[in-house]
């Protein structure tokens, strides 16, 4: 794994940048809505200059997340893919449900280093 390039805590959420790869951790009890996307896309162009990447959720934590929040990807361009993250049950059902409104490719993972490698194969 590339070393981290950078890491951004915010009110939140915690991101972690890698050469292609942004990390995130959401605090407990948030609810998760557009405006965290927004927040979230605009640091990602600022660090990765308008480049590919993969975004990783790691769903350490317990919140929730709008699913509406999906329908303002679709024109994320250099967005090409999103990971989830979990060893909760629970997590990777909730996961499942918001696959179905990812415009683009959507992988559900035990293991954070299934994730990376998964993301790898997207860059």
């Amino acid at each position: 794994m590339t070393a981290r390039i950078k890491r951004i805590e915010l009110i939140d959420v915690i991101l972690s940048f890698y050469e292609g790869i942004v990390i995130s951790e959401v605090k407990d009890d948030v609810v998760f809505e557009i405006e965290h996307v927004e927040q979230i896309l605009k640091i990602c162009n600022e660090v990765y200059k308008g480049a590919d990447f993969v975004y990783v959720s790691d769903r350490k934590n317990n919140y929730n997340v709008n699913p509406t929040i999906y329908f303002e990807l679709k024109d994320v361009k250099n967005l090409l893919g999103i990971a989830i993250v979990s060893q909760r049950y629970e997590a990777l059902q909730v996961a499942n449900f918001e696959k179905q409104f990812s415009p683009v490719p959507f992988d559900i993972f035990s293991h954070m280093d299934e994730a990376r490698a998964w993301a790898k194969t997207l860059l």
